[in-house]
């Protein structure tokens, strides 16, 4: 891994998935964690401080450069459009899965034949961490909307014109976790937050963090 200042991308890991590994203990466990949308690898460089096999699954063959370079040989890297459906992930069950940048990205349909996918592969006593926008976010309302809270996005000043993007509320996504990942036991946290972003005040960013395990 290397030395920080080296490091092609974000630098640190998400606070909130800082807080889940600490939190549920894993920094005393081993095992396989495969990220979902996990770009140039930051939110798993904890875990490979920690002795844990990594797999980080992007659509960017930029970003998955970027990870190889921060990480080196110790992560397996999967070049994958989640948006048409899972990729193969090979016979080794998943340990922890993470999907913190994702969801908001994917329609309904999207949603569901993925999570659905990854429930096969989990381990009995999986750990899961999702965050992913909520119906307050700044964004949520703003462009043309495709299908029940999701919009293609008119927000030049967030970098996301032309996108798509679902919003969630607490109860439709715990439920969904529970029903399409098989969670049993789930800890929901809000996280609301300003930002500027190209000199405009975006706010509020509205996000929910879920985490549980399979039974």
């Amino acid at each position: 891994m290397r030395a920080l200042p080296d490091i092609r991308g974000l630098k640190y890991p998400d606070e909130f998935i800082a807080r889940h590994f600490f939190k549920r203990g894993l920094h005393q466990k081993r095992g396989r964690v495969v990220e979902l949308g996990g770009g140039t690898g930051n939110n798993l460089s904890l875990y490979a401080a920690y002795g844990w096999n990594l797999t980080n699954v992007d659509y960017s063959a930029a970003a998955l450069a970027d990870c190889r370079w921060n990480l080196g040989e110790a992560v397996t890297l999967i070049e994958a459009d989640l948006s048409k459906g899972l990729p193969d992930l090979g016979d080794e069950a998943i340990d922890v899965l993470l999907i913190p940048n994702l969801l908001c990205y994917l329609t309904n349909t999207q949603a569901s034949a993925m999570l659905t996918a990854a429930r096969a592969h989990l381990a009995p006593g999986a750990e899961v961490f999702v965050r992913t926008r909520l119906i307050d976010d700044y964004r949520c309302g703003k462009g043309v909307e495709e299908e029940p809270n999701g919009w293609r996005l008119a927000t030049p000043e967030t970098g996301e014109a032309g996108l798509f993007n679902l919003f969630y509320t607490e109860e439709g996504l715990v439920r969904r976790l529970v029903d399409e990942l098989g969670l049993v036991e789930t800890t929901a946290l809000k996280v609301s937050f300003d930002n500027i972003q190209n000199g405009v005040r975006v706010a509020p960013n509205s996000d929910l963090v879920v985490w549980g395990a399979t039974a």
